[in-house]
């Protein structure tokens, strides 16, 4: 029996890059159908042949990149319902099978939480546990110089 069978076999992204890919397809189409409807006699590259069908393509990867949009907030979703009024610690292990999320997908979830000061919490490595409710802290360095502030 395979170890993450109750774990959801979709992946947490958090990056939205698929968006840039469509919408360079997309601007490659309107280009071709500009150059072969309305400027035919400035055809480079003899795009307006070819280009229309990165439409396809384009459309495609919008579909993608939406569905993986709707899956990473499930994800934050369900991660946050079931951290939101935790306190003390608690194994990455466990919670990802409360969340039915896969344990390196559940610290990108929670790095994006924090992120975004939804939650407070610590990570301690040695142990695998959560702290909830612990902000991290940051010494000051000796040596840190502060820019000098125009005030006109």
């Amino acid at each position: 029996m395979s170890q993450d069978r109750y774990y959801s076999k979709k992946d947490y992204k958090g990056d939205y890059s698929a968006f840039g890919v469509a919408i360079a397809f997309t601007i490659v189409g309107i280009v071709s159908l500009v150059l072969r409807y309305a400027y035919p006699a400035h055809d480079f590259w003899g795009i307006s042949g070819w280009g229309y069908w990165m439409f396809i393509p384009a459309f495609f990867i919008f579909i993608g990149a939406i569905r993986h949009v709707d899956t990473d907030r499930r994800m934050r979703n369900n991660v946050l319902a079931s951290v939101q009024n935790r306190t003390g610690s608690i194994r990455i292990e466990n919670l990802a099978a409360e969340t039915g999320i896969k344990p390196q997908h559940v610290l990108r979830v929670l790095v994006d939480l924090r992120t975004k000061n939804h939650i407070k919490y610590s990570y301690d490595s040695t142990t695998g546990e959560i702290q909830f409710g612990e902000t991290v802290s940051y010494d000051k360095s000796p040596h840190l110089l502060l820019p000098y502030l125009k005030t006109s």
